[in-house]
């Protein structure tokens, strides 16, 4: 029996950081953000707006009509507006999808730095969620995919209905995930727009014309757009050795991500049975084909595809009807096919639980509720959205199947299942890894004296091994941004040596020999994060402005403090004299777990501080949000302990809290400039 060499320490939840830490740095990072409404009210310049819109739509033309868009009372004039959907247009109560262009008619006009945004009509889905929740899902697993929210919209003053607010996949979208938008990009063609032909990745002919109505070029037309994709269809299908062949072709762990969500999910509306709602990229940082997730409107078994028993769907279903090369190959060759198991192992054991996604469905729904029930136009009544939460709906379904299988049923029979189906496959997804096993061991971050293969002296990470077993680095993470702590995966198959150092060049130069991430580390001060991909944050460090050819090290090797140092690149850190050594970040901030542990009513925390400092104690519940201060003042040295209970004044007003599991983080800003904040974060229970 395998088992999977995954994380189990309980340090920080990742979701926690993305909810504390407010800061946008990407386009639509704002609009995006957590669980919002956003009011966009539409107003066309011309009469029969209407009957153009439809008409433009049904000529098979993508031509907009020019309106004034204002969204959360900021007005963008000039937009262009257009219908899209393919199944979606045939909405019974003429709710179309729409999708709105900022800069079509005035040139660089963006909201929240987006230029487009899409307006879908939740069509087939009686919850309104399935695809928030599915890109949520993606989001929080590192997985390439657009973000969801949701828009009630008013066409010429007048309410018209609610939509789920989409991402477009664009060059802003591009530069935001891979750093560059120069590569080609294709979205699979509609099949019902193009007599059943699909993007099936099959192989045709050599000739490019071949594939001009199975694939859509969206970016400028370029030279070696079309060959390259002849070239990987071929590779693909005609290659003996899968195996290697692919992987020089094909990044492979983001494409196994998404299959596994849209397994996971029973997506059937997507490349493994209909074909369709996928981008790709050809990434020219490595020439490799990045996989983008698109379109999942009708996930939780909302779209049949000749499938009945959604919650029951094999984790290796490909459909048997046409072709589909490409999960073929991958789970008929026996080294992919452990690869994808190893990453749906881990998908599924951090992310895929019916109490973390129960808890999502809860969220959502309170908040859009009321937007739902005002819809006039929603296919479905008020009564099914409701039940449809919980259970099936034996009608109504779309895409070949009558049952919507309800969200919160199907995730929990879904969850029994896949337990199953991995036992049956002798696939272990048990952690086996600890705290403390790999660290941050040291950096620079501003290096002129070292230098990587190619001579350059660039920034510079290196891990450390604490244990005596070789560890698979395959599913860890390394970023610069806790909004974005997945931003750089180590490749499949890097290990760390027993007692070992692994030396990772932060360069943004992912294409050269070695270990190259996709960040530089900033000089002035930011952060750096080791984790894992089930919200679980191994190791990080918040710095200060840095000095040249002077590193941060633990010292003692392996578990001390970080302090600046002459660098030990690749060796252990004890050997060297430290740099301005009285100004060490002190060891002895502590906060303490608190007592009792579960509690009721009340609890005690305990928290040390060595030296005067800015000292923050704050209590979050399971999703982020921040639920009281406790402390948020500057403290002499010492030993302090508050009281936090059950009944509290809330942000908002007063509320007695629920049971269930909470954190609290302490933060210490030392009143020294180190170049360090210390940062600790414990769980509590609260049981009623």
């Amino acid at each position: 029996m395998r088992t999977k060499n995954l994380r189990s320490c309980l340090l920080l939840p990742l979701f926690f950081f993305l909810h504390i830490t407010a800061k946008a740095q990407n386009p639509g990072d704002n609009v995006f953000d957590g669980i919002r409404v956003h009011a966009i009210k539409i107003n066309f310049y011309q009469p029969g707006y209407w009957d153009t819109l439809v008409y433009n739509y049904e000529q098979g033309g993508k031509q907009y009509m020019p309106a004034s868009v204002t969204i959360d009372d900021v007005t963008f004039d000039s937009c262009g507006v257009r219908l899209k959907g393919n199944s979606s247009y045939r909405h019974p109560n003429d709710k179309k999808s729409m999708k709105i262009s900022f800069d079509k008619f005035r040139s660089g006009q963006t909201w929240d730095d987006l230029k487009n945004i899409h307006l879908n009509n939740c069509y087939g889905d009686p919850s309104f969620m399935r695809e928030k929740i599915h890109l949520d899902f993606c989001r929080d697993a590192g997985i390439i995919s657009p973000r969801a929210n949701y828009a009630n919209v008013f066409i010429n003053d007048t309410l018209f209905a609610f939509y789920t607010l989409v991402e477009d996949v664009d060059k802003k979208f591009l530069d935001s995930h891979f750093g560059n938008n120069g590569g080609d990009l294709f979205k699979a063609i509609d099949v019902f727009e193009r007599s059943q032909i699909s993007s099936d990745f099959a192989w045709y002919t050599a000739v490019p014309d071949s594939y001009y109505t199975r694939y859509e070029l969206q970016t400028d037309e370029s030279t070696t757009a079309w060959q390259n994709l002849v070239t990987l269809l071929d590779t693909l299908n005609n290659n003996s050795n899968a195996s290697s062949a692919l992987q020089n072709k094909i990044d492979l762990t983001p494409l196994y991500k998404a299959i596994t969500t849209d397994l996971l999910f029973a997506n059937l509306d997507s490349y493994s049975s209909s074909g369709r709602n996928f981008y790709f990229y050809f990434n020219p940082a490595d020439n490799k084909m990045e996989w983008i997730v698109w379109d999942a409107g009708l996930s939780f078994g909302g779209y049949g595809g000749g499938v009945s028993n959604f919650e029951k769907l094999s984790i290796t279903y490909s459909s048997s009807s046409v072709k589909r090369p490409l999960t073929t190959k991958i789970f008929n060759t026996p080294e992919l096919k452990n690869e994808y198991l190893d990453s749906f192992c881990l998908l599924f054991n951090s992310f895929f639980s019916s109490e973390r996604l129960s808890a999502r469905i809860d969220s959502i729904a309170n908040i859009i509720r009321p937007f739902v029930y005002a819809d006039q136009r929603k296919q479905y009544t008020n009564s099914q959205f409701e039940i449809n939460l919980l259970s099936d709906l034996s009608s109504g379904g779309v895409g070949g199947s009558s049952r919507i299988p309800g969200l919160k049923s199907f995730i929990t029979a879904r969850q029994t299942n896949v337990q199953s189906q991995l036992a049956s496959l002798g696939v272990n997804c048990t952690a086996t890894v600890s705290a403390g096993d790999v660290v941050i061991n040291e950096f620079m971050a501003q290096n002129n004296s070292i230098f990587d293969s190619s001579g350059e002296a660039e920034d510079w990470i290196e891990l450390h091994n604490n244990t005596s077993q070789e560890i698979d680095l395959s599913y860890f993470y390394l970023s610069d941004d806790f909004l974005q702590p997945l931003k750089w995966q180590f490749p499949n198959g890097v290990v760390i040596a027993p007692d070992g150092y692994l030396i990772v060049w932060a360069d943004e130069e992912t294409g050269e020999d070695g270990l190259h991430s996709s960040f530089k580390l900033s000089a002035n001060g930011e952060q750096l994060i080791l984790s894992s991909s089930n919200f679980t944050i191994l190791d990080t460090i918040s710095f200060g402005v840095q000095s040249s050819n002077i590193s941060m090290a633990r010292i003692p090797n392996g578990s001390g403090a970080f302090m600046q140092s002459e660098p030990t690149f690749n060796a252990d850190n004890d050997d060297p004299a430290s740099v301005n050594e009285e100004k060490n970040i002190p060891s002895e901030f502590i906060l303490e777990q608190n007592y009792p542990n579960p509690f009721n009513p009340a609890t005690t925390i305990e928290f040390r501080v060595s030296g005067y400092a800015f000292v923050s104690l704050k209590v979050f519940d399971i999703l982020g949000r921040e639920v009281t201060t406790l402390v948020n003042e500057f403290k002499q040295a010492g030993k302090y302990s508050v009281e936090f209970g059950m009944q509290l004044a809330r942000q908002g007003g007063n509320a007695e809290l629920p049971s269930g599991i909470y954190f609290y983080t302490l933060r210490v800003n030392p009143s020294a400039n180190t170049g360090q904040i210390y940062s600790s974060v414990r769980k509590m229970i609260l049981i009623k």
